[in-house]
């Protein structure tokens, strides 16, 4: 049987709002977490993340940095239940409550391009995300701004993949910056 189609899953575990998906700020969780584990692109290779970079923080002590630096191909990160699941295991977070997903991000130089979402495991997978919302593709500036994905209307029972960016390559090197993204 196919995961919403009269499944037999028991339901997500229910997590506590808010509930924070990155942030250096030592929150408490009980054991839940979606994990930057899911890595696509064209050129991995090219893709480069620091999980606590320290300088210019928009929050606590560090950020997380993300470098690519391939002008011909595409890279993204997809934070997952449990790790390195594309809908193939039993996963997901019942966000269930939650009204928006908020993030702070930057970048390097200022007019990076980056598609930030939620919800990219689709109903052809045995395990899927129940919905999905995104901004699609968004210019940074060089000082943080908060982001806003609005989430009213969204299923949000079985949340398998949790926060995800996509980056396309230019001729210089896509540098940006990810701070506090949090289910709220």
């Amino acid at each position: 049987c196919v995961w919403g189609q009269s499944s037999q899953l028991p339901p997500a575990p229910r997590v506590k709002l808010p509930f924070y998906v990155y942030s250096d700020l030592g929150t408490e969780r009980p054991g839940y977490d979606f994990a930057p584990s899911g890595w696509m692109g064209n050129n991995l290779d090219a893709l480069e993340v620091d999980s606590c970079h320290t300088e210019n923080a928009h929050h606590g002590p560090c950020c997380m940095k993300i470098v690519f630096s391939d002008a011909n191909s595409w890279a993204g990160i997809v934070w997952q239940n449990p790790a390195g699941n594309w809908g193939d295991e039993e996963g997901g977070l019942d966000l269930t409550g939650a009204k928006k997903l908020t993030f702070w991000a930057r970048g390097e130089r200022g007019n990076e391009m980056v598609e930030f979402k939620m919800g990219v495991i689709g109903s052809r997978q045995k395990f899927h995300d129940s919905g999905r919302a995104g901004l699609g593709r968004v210019r940074l500036d060089k000082s943080w701004k908060q982001f806003v994905i609005p989430l009213d209307g969204v299923n949000l029972s079985r949340i398998v993949s949790g926060f995800c960016f996509s980056v396309k390559g230019r001729s210089d090197a896509v540098i940006f910056y990810l701070d506090d993204i949090i289910y709220e």
